[in-house]
């Protein structure tokens, strides 16, 4: 009972850390190209400035948006991530549109730099491997935590009837379907990208990638999954099972 009082003591101030508001973020603007741009205005008011904006209907788990994004100009900034993903057809991006600093952050790649990413995503095909892929991109939404920053859910599905060299030098005819995953885009003061990130899996049990999410799930839906853990699906550790199996036994006593 006391390992079990501990775990509580511990794994509780954190959780709780999570439900309770943060104050509104500092103005920020993204200037569309060849143009100003102002998505936030100037002035903060002191309610928004303090916090107390961000509690809704009297209850503190959950947000103002409205409060915390006023100002900012929420269509224009969906705007540029829509107009970056179209650059590359949902696959990669143009190189133009990348900040000098820029950095591609996924759940066990990177962080990449500009050229690092634009390399490594220039080495993939995926357009010939799956003529047919529909990305999906849905759910654009500007982070009221981050005024510069758009989230957007992807699913994607298609079928492998190309070549996707080195990983599968021949068509393997195998459809993909995705999990959902969470990607973001954050932009500068000129409406570039500074940071791309992809790939975050929001429910393992959708689709046919074993749970994985980018690349690595498409590989694996395919049969040429790469041989290294986080390449493969999530399998419980040792050290979990041994963990968990403490617990039972401390609750039975």
């Amino acid at each position: 009972m006391r390992v079990i009082t501990l775990l509580y003591a511990v794994a509780l101030p954190c959780a709780w850390s999570f439900f309770i508001p943060t104050p509104a973020q500092t103005s920020f603007g993204v200037p569309a190209r060849g143009r100003s741009l102002s998505l936030r205005s100037t002035e903060v008011t002191d309610e928004v400035a303090t916090g107390s904006a961000s509690v809704s209907n009297g209850s503190s788990i959950f947000i103002d948006e409205d409060a915390m994004l006023e100002g900012v100009d929420k269509e224009r900034l969906i705007g540029l991530a829509k107009r970056f993903l179209e650059s590359k057809g949902g696959f990669g991006a143009d190189a133009d549109l990348l900040s000098p600093n820029f950095r591609f952050v996924g759940p066990v790649v990177g962080p990449l730099g500009k050229e690092e990413f634009l390399t490594a995503i220039g080495s993939v095909d995926i357009k010939t491997a799956f003529p047919d892929f529909e990305a999906q991109f849905h759910n654009f939404a500007v982070d009221p935590f981050e005024s510069n920053r758009v989230w957007y859910i992807a699913r994607g599905k298609g079928t492998n009837s190309g070549p996707l060299p080195p990983f599968a030098p021949t068509a393997t005819n195998k459809v993909v379907v995705n999990p959902p995953q969470m990607n973001s885009l954050t932009f500068d003061n000129s409406g570039l990208v500074t940071k791309y990130t992809i790939g975050y899996v929001i429910d393992r049990e959708v689709g046919n990638t074993g749970g994985l999410g980018g690349l690595y799930g498409i590989l694996y839906a395919i049969g040429r999954g790469l041989p290294f853990p986080e390449a493969q699906p999530w399998q419980k550790s040792p050290q979990y099972a041994l963990f968990q199996g403490l617990g039972g036994l401390v609750q039975r006593l």
